[in-house]
């Protein structure tokens, strides 16, 4: 798409760099885009017409010319400011060197495939002095341009059509086998896997399969150790019952983190006290409730006058334990 080049090109350089402004730099040759001037998609209307109706974006056939230029902008590489003015180069070019197929500019037209609209495209459209027709369904039309300009939000196209692998291009998960199969059949395909695995937005390709999968296909997939080396250990042990997550542990280990009510409950007298010295199971523990603690022949040693300095209920414990 690019104008030749010729003798009378250097020579103007020449002239412009030797005699031009000072204020200005002349260069030649110049890249006019970081990208290869490169549509997406070209759409060619066939001679002899199919009568079948199509089976995806069924509306948008209809509103084409001979020739379409398809621009698409994906979920992982959305809509970004200025792309509409790229659209509109290609249309330009195209058209400058197709003289022989394209008589008209109404013989051409461009199309922006977008999940939805957003505010940079709304922007851009407002930008370029550009208005918006709603074709209906997702559907809309840009007047202004020198070429007709058509959107197409595929998520309201989507559901107004009902077209389950149309949604596997938005923001929409696949709801059918038939999408599924489909998704898997692209993506089993040898030549097909080599060509998208290094591109961007294939790990969204296959987020999409996977999510039209039920749990136990995908699992199936991995052992158990790369299962479950994608959790954190709470999210692993909060898979399982409390009796799973204590089965094989040491005492030490099922006991680590609860705090000492925790662990004494359920525990008889006995079991709690055990292990501990005889100044550690009274510690904290009033004067009379220490005596209480005592061997009933320690008591029996007690005077009754030192009784008598008790408590009505401890000094009644302590009678009922060592008879007097």
């Amino acid at each position: 798409m690019g104008s030749t080049r010729t003798a009378w090109h250097v020579l103007l350089v020449a002239l412009l760099s030797q005699r031009g402004s000072r204020r200005f730099e002349v260069r030649s040759e110049v890249p006019l885009s970081a990208e290869p001037l490169r549509a997406d998609y070209l759409l060619l209307r066939k001679s002899d017409e199919s009568s079948l109706p199509a089976g995806t974006l069924r509306r948008l056939w209809d509103l084409l010319p001979s020739e379409a230029i398809v621009e698409f902008k994906s979920i992982g590489r959305p809509y970004r400011r200025r792309n509409l003015d790229r659209l509109c180069s290609y249309l330009h070019l195209y058209f400058a060197d197709m003289p022989e197929r394209l008589e008209q500019r109404s013989d051409l037209c461009g199309v922006l495939l977008v999940p939805s609209r957003t505010r940079s495209l709304d922007a851009d459209v407002a930008a370029l002095g550009l208005a918006w027709d709603d074709l209906g369904d997702g559907y809309w039309q840009l007047r202004g341009a020198a070429f007709a300009l058509i959107v197409v939000e595929i998520d309201p196209v989507a559901e107004a059509e009902d077209d389950d692998l149309l949604r596997l291009f938005g923001h929409g998960e696949a709801r059918t086998r038939e999408a599924r199969r489909w998704l898997a059949q692209q993506l089993g395909a040898e030549e097909m896997a080599m060509e998208m695995q290094d591109l961007e937005g294939f790990d969204e390709v296959v987020r999409k399969l996977v999510a039209t999968l039920p749990p136990e296909q995908v699992l199936a997939a991995y052992t158990p150790e790369q299962v479950l080396a994608a959790y954190t250990p709470e999210q692993v042990l909060a898979a399982y019952a409390p009796e799973q997550r204590m089965a094989g542990l040491p005492p030490e280990q099922r006991m680590a983190g609860l705090p000492p009510e925790q662990r004494m409950a359920g525990l008889p007298p006995e079991q709690r006290m055990a292990g501990l010295p005889p100044e550690q199971r009274v510690a904290g523990l009033p004067p009379e409730q220490v005596l209480l603690a005592l061997p009933d022949d320690a008591l029996r040693a007690l005077s009754d006058a030192y009784l008598e300095t008790l408590s009505a209920e401890a000094r009644a414990a302590i009678r009922a334990r060592i008879g007097r």
